[in-house]
């Protein structure tokens, strides 16, 4: 037996070896370059050049293998190779197996373009199976041979991808790849790395990724393979996330992931997103999904992530072929912490965030459907300590406008709470109660909403006054407010008002009722004098705001350290209110009294309101003390029984319908006019003493007063004064100097 074997061995090597001569003197270089290229040029239209090809017992060998594009060089290159090698082992086809020892190949460069709607620069090579004749029987199949490939190596290789438009490419730099115990069926392990480049009108970047897991082909059916991705890592600028799970069907994957990308700040993408701000530090996202993947959808089955205090889950499919479209359901959980505006700012300064607010703690919550260019909020809420919503919201973006419509609810529970979170505009005011809103909106180019309001115990405090306890309901729109049922405490006094107004945002239109017991007048703080800064240019005058306002009010007593009154009432019809007064028509009237008032130049240089109702009582104290012949009363200081007003403008020219006074010590009426942004005089004041000022006139004396406010022109009328019973004594008795008398009784 041991000679037999040896000489079986012997025979062997020597078939072997006769084996490996024959193929050599065979297949020459020429020969094996002749076979190749012809294959090429017959099968796959295409040109085929290589540098040297090796075929012997251990293997195939090709360096610098070349492939052009169909059908030659001339258009380009398709595939290239700088080394390819195979190392089968012929030991195993006794045990009718395909075993390969080795593949390895490096520098392999693919190029892969569109060319058309579903047809790319491979198409050719792709030919339709043929068809199976009729009642034709199958032929019978005996076992296939087993393949096994013990190891595969790809290194330093290329592929790249463009689009027929030309608007994106895709490339994959330094792949390497590297997989042992390949079978047909079974799973083998599989590690790659390579960089993916991708520019398009949408993104522009690259990405570096690794992989690292087993993959089974299915019996060469793609369809019926799987793979299991123990780790794969990937970066995107300087974002870093990893990717594990399972995938089956290889064609169209069925994929069960988990994704984690790790803590990053917003500088880690700037070298993607140019617009980004620097900087802000953005939590560790993690996500479950369970989707289908083919080549022109992904349906999402199951996407849950988190990222921080967010929480979201989605559902639905995507398609590109050839359009993109969606139709996505996504549930949105979030529980943001307090904020303070000013840190966010300061990382974020190229974007236009107010300072200085202390945003709470808040959970917000959405359910959005998401399908070709609208959004469907279903249903949203947000809830904090001091306030909270809930509402729907459907958006269009797929225009070139804007456009959006829906419903929301807000309550503020607390006032005052609500004005922390803006403490330095809002913190001096000591807002108090709570309010709630309901409403209706749209936005198409510009904003449209309508709704109510409901106050509950607000108050707030200004300008040295405190308002508390109001209630009651506001329609409002976009344009227009609208309450009729107002009630509260003004410095603890009882009032009730109604009010409405229109055109707020041109020429606001305002009509009201006001009731109040009492209203004590407090002077407004100066307000400190801020010089122009160096070099700032003159600001434009532009045209003036104008107000329109109507309505009536009544007030128990009026209080004011030069002012104060029993009963007063109001009336107003006023149209074109500007701060110059220069349009300024309509019509105006008053009554009050019994009171008291001293230095009324004082109200009415705080008060531009008093100022114009007290004008007529202006000019009559000024004038007064300008006619000291006539030794008329203090009007600068007087109780008074009544004062009364009603007045009608004209392009702000003020006619004195109606200006009296009434009083123990004179009775005063005024006429004439006034011109208000000129602030110039053309009145008749009638004065008639009574008992309590020492003298009784039995007519009234008359002053015609001309000139401005500042420096009035205070004339007699004559004839009013030859009326008085004491002048008509003293100019019987000094006729002769009447005259003079006369021309010398009032001095400006």
């Amino acid at each position: 037996m041991t000679k037999i074997a040896v000489w079986a061995a012997a025979l062997l090597a020597l078939a072997l070896a006769a084996a490996a001569l024959g193929i050599k003197l065979y297949f020459t270089q020429p020969r094996l370059k002749a076979l190749a290229t012809d294959y090429a040029a017959k099968n796959l239209h295409r040109q085929l050049t290589f540098d040297s090809i090796t075929l012997n017992l251990s293997g195939l060998s090709i360096t610098n293998l070349k492939v052009s594009e169909y059908p030659d060089f001339k258009k380009g290159e398709f595939f290239s190779a700088a080394d390819f090698s195979l190392r089968p082992s012929f030991g195993a086809l006794l045990r009718r197996e395909i075993k390969i020892n080795s593949i390895s190949a490096s520098g392999l460069n693919m190029r892969v373009a569109e060319t058309g709607k579903g047809v790319y620069n491979f198409s050719d090579l792709l030919a339709p199976a043929a068809p199976a004749g009729r009642n034709k029987p199958a032929a019978k199949e005996g076992s296939a041979p087993r393949l096994l490939v013990s190891s595969v190596k790809v290194r330093g290789s290329r592929f790249n991808y463009t689009n027929a438009a030309g608007d994106m490419s895709v490339k994959f730099s330094g792949i390497n790849l590297s997989a042992s115990d390949l079978s047909p069926s079974g799973l083998f392990p599989v590690e790659a790395g390579f960089t993916m480049a991708v520019a398009s009108p949408h993104f522009t970047g690259e990405i570096p990724a690794s992989l690292k897991g087993k993959v089974s082909l299915g019996g060469f059916a793609p369809e019926k393979g799987r793979a299991e991705i123990e780790k794969a890592s990937f970066a995107l600028g300087g974002v870093k996330g990893e990717v594990k799970g399972s995938l089956s069907n290889l064609l169209e994957p069925d994929a069960k992931l988990t994704l984690l990308i790790k803590q990053f700040s917003t500088a880690d993408l700037r070298t993607v997103f140019k617009g980004l701000p620097a900087k802000i530090l953005l939590p560790e996202i993690q996500a479950e999904a369970d989707l289908k993947l083919t080549a022109k959808d992904v349906n999402l089955r199951s996407v849950t992530l988190r990222a921080g205090p967010v929480k979201a889950s989605l559902k639905g499919r995507a398609a590109w072929n050839p359009a993109v479209t969606y139709d996505i359901l996504a549930d949105i959980k979030a529980q943001v912490p307090e904020i303070d505006t000013t840190l966010l700012a300061r990382k974020a300064k190229q974007y236009p965030l107010p300072k200085g607010l202390k945003l709470p703690l808040c959970e917000v919550s959405a359910r959005v459907g998401l399908k070709n260019g609208t959004a469907v909020i279903q249903a949203f809420s947000l809830d904090s300590s001091p306030l909270s919503a809930t509402g729907n919201a459907a958006v269009n973006f797929s225009g070139p406008q804007l456009k959006a419509s829906g419903t929301a609810k807000a309550e503020v529970k607390d006032f005052a709470k609500l004005a922390a979170i803006a403490p330095d505009l809002l913190g001096a005011y000591g807002l108090a109660g709570a309010a709630s809103a309901g409403l209706k909106y749209a936005y198409s180019g510009t904003l449209a909403a309508e709704g109510k309001a409901v106050l509950t115990g607000f108050g707030a405090a200004f300008a040295d006054h405190k308002l508390s306890g109001l209630g009651g309901t506001a329609d409002f729109t976009m344009d227009s407010l609208d309450s009729r049922n107002l009630h509260g405490k003004l410095d603890g006094e009882d009032f009730t008002a109604s009010f409405g107004a229109r055109a707020l945002m041109t020429h606001p239109k305002a009509e009201f009722d006001f009731k109040l017991a009492r209203l004590v007048v407090k002077d407004l703080p100066a307000a400190a004098a801020q010089p122009p800064a160096k070099g700032a240019p003159a600001k434009a005058a532009g045209k003036p705001f104008y107000i329109d306002l109507s309505g009536s009010a009544r007030i128990g007593a009026i209080e004011h350290p030069n002012f104060h009154c029993g009963p007063a009432s109001l009336k107003l019809a006023l149209v074109n209110i500007s701060d110059d007064l220069r349009a300024l028509d309509g019509s105006a009237s008053f009554t009050a009294g019994p009171g008291k008032f001293s230095e009324l130049y004082a109200l009415a240089e705080k008060h531009k309101a008093a100022k114009v109702a007290l004008y007529p009582l202006l000019v009559l104290q000024k004038t007064s003390k300008l006619a000291k012949a006539l030794k008329l009363p203090d009007f600068n200081n007087i109780d008074f029984e009544v004062i009364e007003g009603d007045y009608s403008f004209s392009k702000g020219l003020m006619k004195l319908n109606k200006s009296a006074l009434t009083s123990a010590v004179a009775d005063v009426s005024s006429s004439g006019s006034i011109n208000l942004p000129a602030e110039t005089l053309d009145m008749r004041i009638n004065t008639t003493l009574k008992a309590a000022s020492g003298v009784r006139m039995s007519a009234p004396l008359g002053m015609l007063v001309k000139g401005t406010f500042a420096d009035p022109s205070v004339k007699p009328d004559l004839r009013s004064i030859t009326e008085q019973p004491a002048v008509k004594k003293a100019i019987d008795k000094l006729a002769p100097g009447a005259s003079k008398f006369l021309k010398g009784l009032f001095k400006k």
